[in-house]
């Protein structure tokens, strides 16, 4: 199987970290997107001309970065990621949908400005004053007290969280943004995992992308 895109895309990068999570980097092929960004070849695998998407040995296509890593995680070797107890299987689908859906919708005119484009001052004082804490707020009443997003072993909630903290610590010097002190099980689970091998690696391939795409040097 082909996974298709690059780590400067924390949706792709959170697919990449499930499988350095479970030992199965080897079981997949990394593969930028075959045929160009924008191709004929991308937009038959990724009718919305997105990343990433996930070609499979039969050469049917799966898009959506939550849920090609939620499928790898079913049919790779390795450790589940998708915690047993059905209770917390259910809260880790949660965080990471609070993360796609509010955090990084709120985070967007910060992410426009980040990639060379532009956000009014309003929109940029709603997005720190208002939007951002809203959504890390939401994120904190779900997240666990173990020393992982759920419980004390990596999930999918934490390939998904990770991927998205690069970009907010990218934010934060950059723009002046806050940092989780506001937010206790946030700040304790990000002081927890920031140095371990899975985020190290993590940010290195996505300081590596971001670099060979713009020349830039926010990490």
């Amino acid at each position: 199987m082909q996974l298709c895109g690059h780590s400067v895309s924390p949706y792709f990068e959170r697919v990449v970290i499930a499988l350095d999570m479970k030992g199965a980097l080897d079981q997949i092929e990394l593969a930028g997107v075959p045929g160009g960004f924008k191709s004929e070849t991308h937009f038959s695998h990724h009718p919305m001309g997105k990343i990433p998407f996930l070609i499979k040995d039969d050469g049917t296509s799966l898009t959506e970065g939550q849920v090609i890593a939620e499928y790898l995680d079913r049919v790779l070797d390795g450790p589940d990621l998708t915690p047993h107890d059905f209770e917390d299987a259910t809260r880790a689908r949660l965080i990471a949908r609070i993360l796609d859906l509010y955090y990084a919708e709120a985070v967007k005119p910060y992410g426009r400005m980040a990639f060379g484009g532009e956000a009014t001052d309003a929109e940029v004082e709603k997005a720190k004053s208002q939007d951002i804490p809203a959504a890390f707020t939401y994120l904190e009443k779900y997240l666990g007290e173990g020393s992982r997003s759920v419980g004390d072993d990596w999930t999918l909630a934490d390939a998904a969280l990770i991927s998205h903290l690069y970009w907010y610590g990218a934010l934060k010097v950059r723009f002046g943004l806050e940092g989780y002190d506001a937010w206790p099980k946030l700040n304790a689970y990000w002081e927890t995992v920031k140095d371990t091998d899975i985020v190290l690696r993590s940010f290195d391939r996505v300081k590596k992308s971001y670099d060979e795409f713009f020349g830039g040097d926010d990490s």
